[in-house]
């Protein structure tokens, strides 16, 4: 594997550690600063909106100039962030707050093409495995991010929240560090790249791989972060401490990344549709664990199946994604399949708390239940479209 990769996977487990502690406490948060609690998830959806607006202008951005400066841009944005979040929370207002996570959410945004930049410093039958050692860095995130949280939150007793973000803004700086050195490819753009016309969204989305492959990816992480902002919720409604949401939530972290070490390498030896699939299948179970009871060990398993259905379905379908696209057609495909995906986790982000807090946590599951069936629907339908193999 590259030296690279390994840089990638380094960098990312510092961006994915600083989201955790963000996502960890920003729901509690936001509770405690807004005068409805029904505005709670306001600093959850502000950071998918700064998400959103990263993608498609960092694709690109990182076209056109290099990938290393992207990333170094969406640091600079993420600790722009942690810094309006300490003010938000010293001078106990909503927006400040909210301006802070929606900072965060463009260095997260921008992360995420990191597990492209994977691609293009591997050939063609290394893919799968280096996308899966990049997002195995989220492990150290898992155990670290949530932990911090926990730890931090006692140093300032006026304040408990300002700490995790202090703790942030440390992040951000070695991030800054390490990103300066990494040692990447240049992109270099061949003569015919210039002379060949990049085809229509019509014409891409005419796929049906590539429509496919939008459909489940996009649905299924905004169910994931539906179900994020809902599940904190419904454990604090329950009588359950901080400490132990966080640990909830902190093993629900180490199911979205522990897996990576060997996703990548069983679907490069079992081919990419048994684990795409089994995505939209393992996510379906945890739904319906949810509306058998509310104790601790309910709520740990359901939201640590989320966490290993969300890494199926990233990496088999960031794999799946690079079969559909022309090299002067990345930034297209790959910004708007960020977009999508984050555009789906905004409106999961705050449809979760809201529907909590209307209709109950019944219901909201249920909801989520009857959207994953159909999207089961609509890939067994479109299964032919699948490759049996990575190769």
């Amino acid at each position: 594997m590259p030296k690279s990769v390994w840089w990638l996977a380094f960098s990312l487990a510092l961006f994915i550690t600083g989201n955790a502690l963000v996502l960890s406490v920003a729901v509690i948060v936001g509770e405690q600063l807004a005068k409805d609690p029904i505005y709670s998830t306001v600093p959850l959806l502000s950071q998918y909106i700064g998400i959103i607006s990263a993608t498609i202008p960092m694709a690109y951005f990182m076209m056109k100039y290099s990938r290393k400066a992207g990333f170094i841009i969406g640091n600079l944005a993420g600790l722009v962030g942690a810094l309006f979040g300490i003010a938000g929370i010293f001078y106990q207002n909503l927006i400040l707050f909210s301006v802070g996570t929606l900072f965060t959410g463009v260095a997260i945004g921008t992360a995420q093409q990191y597990r492209f930049a994977a691609i293009e410093e591997t050939p063609a039958n290394m893919h799968a495995k280096a996308i899966g050692l990049v997002m195995s860095g989220g492990i150290i995130a898992a155990i670290i991010g949530p932990t911090l949280a926990v730890i931090t939150r006692q140093f300032f007793a006026d304040y408990p929240f300002i700490g995790p973000f202090l703790s942030l803004t440390v992040i951000y700086i070695l991030a800054f560090i390490l990103l300066w050195k990494i040692p990447l490819k240049k992109v270099v753009k061949s003569a015919a790249t210039h002379k060949e016309k990049p085809r229509s969204y019509s014409q891409l989305y005419r796929q049906p791989l590539l429509f496919l492959v939008t459909i489940v990816s996009a649905c299924g992480y905004g169910i994931l972060v539906y179900m994020m902002a809902a599940i904190p919720l419904s454990m604090k409604q329950n009588g359950f401490e901080f400490a132990t949401i966080a640990f909830v939530f902190q093993c629900h972290i180490l199911g979205m990344f522990a897996p990576s070490f060997i996703t990548g390498q069983l679907i490069h030896r079992f081919g990419v549709k048994k684990f795409f699939f089994s995505a939209i299948i393992l996510l379906i179970i945890a739904l319906v664990i949810n509306l058998t009871g509310i104790s601790f060990y309910h709520y740990f398993i359901s939201f640590v199946l989320v966490g290993i259905s969300w890494n199926l379905n990233l990496i088999s379908s960031t794999h799946l994604l690079s079969n559909t696209y022309l090299p002067h057609e990345r930034a297209k495909v790959q910004g708007t399949n960020d977009f999508l995906i984050f555009f789906f986790g905004a409106i999961g982000s705050i449809t979760g708390g809201v529907a909590f807090y209307l209709i109950g946590w019944q219901n909201t599951n249920i909801i989520s239940i009857v959207i994953s069936v159909i999207i089961l629907l609509i890939a067994i339908k479109l299964r032919k479209h699948l490759p049996v193999t990575t190769q």
